[in-house]
């Protein structure tokens, strides 16, 4: 009985510090204005994916062919805060290629891919500083004889069900503290009438 105890302590504490690694594809095409995007698990296992439109009142997530998700604009910035639990997410590489091309002004698709060539020259360096770990990569493709403007991320990053486990009891408290305090006001405002 001992030894069941000390073996689910140990894989109980190996859970919660093992590094899950979660891998995102994004592609993004600026002529179409679709964003395609795919999430996996250790890059076999397929958690989410499907492509989002951009449309005049807010965003429109397609997550299967007969499922949509409509997202207004105006509740977006509201609901933003509810995703402070990517702070227990560590990037540790993330690989971008940029894909231009413009049929009638080609001088324009260069002059753009000579500063952004520049640009991640010296970005990346000083994001790489300080962590070994993290591998940074861009790529530029100009094309040429046609209009094009996309782009591709691959995105890993690592985290592990301690960090996720706090930041979501950081979001469970704060939810509690903010009705407490509603319901206190209730209270304190009926007293007075």
């Amino acid at each position: 009985m001992e030894n069941a105890c000390i073996y689910g302590a140990v894989t109980g504490a190996v859970l919660l510090l093992f590094p899950f690694f979660l891998s995102a594809d994004l592609y993004t095409d600026f002529t179409k204005n679709k964003f395609f995007f795919s999430v996996y698990a250790f890059k076999i296992f397929r958690i989410a994916g499907g492509y989002m439109q951009l449309e005049k009142e807010g965003l429109a997530v397609h997550v299967s062919r007969k499922k949509a998700i409509f997202l207004p604009y105006a509740q977006m910035q509201n609901e933003r805060k509810k995703f402070e639990i990517t702070a227990g997410f560590q990037i540790v590489a993330c690989k971008i290629s940029l894909e231009l091309g413009d049929e009638d002004f080609p001088a324009a698709a260069f002059f753009a891919t000579a500063v952004l060539r520049v640009l991640s020259g010296t970005v990346f360096p000083a994001l790489q500083r300080g962590r070994d770990f993290l591998r940074l990569q861009s790529g530029i493709l100009l094309r040429h004889g046609g209009d094009a403007a996309m782009l591709t991320v691959h995105l890993v990053t690592v985290f592990n069900l301690l960090t996720v486990g706090i930041a979501l009891t950081k979001i469970l408290l704060e939810a509690i503290i903010n009705l407490w305090q509603k319901k206190r006001k209730k209270n304190i405002r009926r007293s007075k009438a």
